[in-house]
């Protein structure tokens, strides 16, 4: 279990500028890292992703997504908070539905095994586990549209192979960890 102070933690620097509370923060990353048995550099990776360190963004492209891990509405109602509810909290106020969820996703598809499998957990759960191959979104489809970002080898499918070549292009070290 890999757990760091506030001033090595990874992409701390980008997530300053939206925390009111970065000591705070800071610890409950640490905190949720260490409940999880996986590095807190996975989590901040998976956050910075999904929303800038921006508690409050909602998705650009329509999906609904709200939050530090764009939380889908019928996720936030499963978790027992509103989508709007999420929108107005801090940053340190989200990070508690950050766990539940983490936590939920792990108790139904097991630990985490790397740090795309983390990322897999938010994007598309079932495919946690799934070889290279296995295809989340392929093209003419509107989830495709929604995710062609992800797509990096620009084929017209995101596979699993997709989500762990972003993830060692954008986050090396937070990759290489565990």
């Amino acid at each position: 279990i890999h757990t760091s102070s506030k001033s090595s933690l990874y992409l701390m620097e980008k997530a300053l500028p939206y925390l009111h509370e970065p000591t705070r923060f800071s610890q409950e990353i640490n905190n949720i890292a260490y409940q999880l048995s996986v590095p807190a550099s996975w989590i901040m990776a998976v956050i910075y992703s999904e929303s800038r360190f921006d508690a409050n963004v909602y998705n650009h492209k329509g999906s609904g997504a709200v939050g530090l891990i764009q939380f889908m509405p019928k996720t936030a109602q499963e978790l027992g908070v509103s989508s709007f509810s999420l929108s107005q909290m801090t940053a340190s106020e989200q990070l508690t539905y950050v766990y539940k969820y983490f936590k939920k996703v792990k108790a139904r598809y097991g630990s985490y095994q790397n740090l795309a499998d983390f990322y897999l957990a938010v994007l598309y759960p079932k495919a946690r586990g799934k070889d290279f191959c296995y295809t989340l979104y392929a093209r003419p489809s509107t989830s495709y549209k929604q995710n062609s970002g992800l797509d990096e080898n620009r084929d017209g499918a995101v596979t699993v192979s997709d989500i762990h070549l972003r993830m060692k292009r954008l986050f090396p070290d937070a990759y290489n960890e565990y």
